[in-house]
C-alpha cells in the first residue's frame, strides 16, 4: 500500500546538491493542460530562486505531473522547498482547479555527479516526447534547461 512516509525513507537534503524531482498531480488528474495554470506554475518554479531555495536547472510540466531539476540552496531543505512550492502553487490556482491539486509525497532522486546534469536535463526535457505530446521537443511549450535554450 502506498504510504507518504514510504518516500521519505533514506532521503536526505544537502544544501548546494543536484536533484531531480517528480510531483504528481492528486489521482494523477490532467490538470497542467492550458497556458495560463501552466504559466502560473513555471512563474511558481522560479520564485524557488527568487527566494535562493534553489537553483532551477531545468523543468517540465506534464499534464498530471512536474519535473524538477534544481540545486538545492541552504535556506530550506528540500522538503520544506517542495512544500512551499506544493502550498502556493494549490492557494494560487484554487479557483482554477476543482479538488485537491497534488498528490502527498513527491519523488526525489540525488544526482551524485556533475557530469549527470546534462542527461536529465535531456531526459526531464524530452519526457513529452516520450509521452507523444509532442513530435519535436521544440514543439512542446511547458519546460525550460539551462544547458538547452539554444534548442527552442
Amino acid at each position: 500500500m502506498f504510504s507518504a512516509i514510504n518516500l521519505r525513507k533514506g532521503r536526505v537534503s544537502i544544501p548546494g546538491r543536484y536533484y531531480a524531482i517528480t510531483i504528481t498531480t492528486h489521482d494523477r488528474r490532467a490538470i497542467f493542460t492550458r497556458l495560463p495554470v501552466n504559466q502560473l506554475l513555471g512563474q511558481e518554479i522560479y520564485k524557488l530562486e527568487d527566494k535562493q531555495y534553489a537553483d532551477v536547472i531545468a523543468y517540465t510540466i506534464m499534464p498530471d505531473h512536474i519535473h524538477l531539476l534544481i540545486k538545492l540552496g541552504s535556506t530550506l531543505e528540500l522538503g520544506q522547498v517542495i512544500k512551499f512550492f506544493k502550498g502556493r502553487t494549490a492557494t494560487l490556482l484554487r479557483n482554477t482547479v476543482t479538488g485537491k491539486v497534488w498528490q502527498k509525497g513527491y519523488y526525489d532522486t540525488c544526482i551524485r555527479r556533475e557530469e549527470e546534469l546534462l542527461n536529465q536535463a535531456r531526459y526531464i526535457v524530452a519526457n513529452p516526447l516520450r509521452k507523444g505530446l509532442c513530435e519535436r521537443v521544440s514543439d512542446y511549450s511547458y519546460w525550460d534547461c539551462i544547458f538547452l535554450n539554444d534548442a527552442k
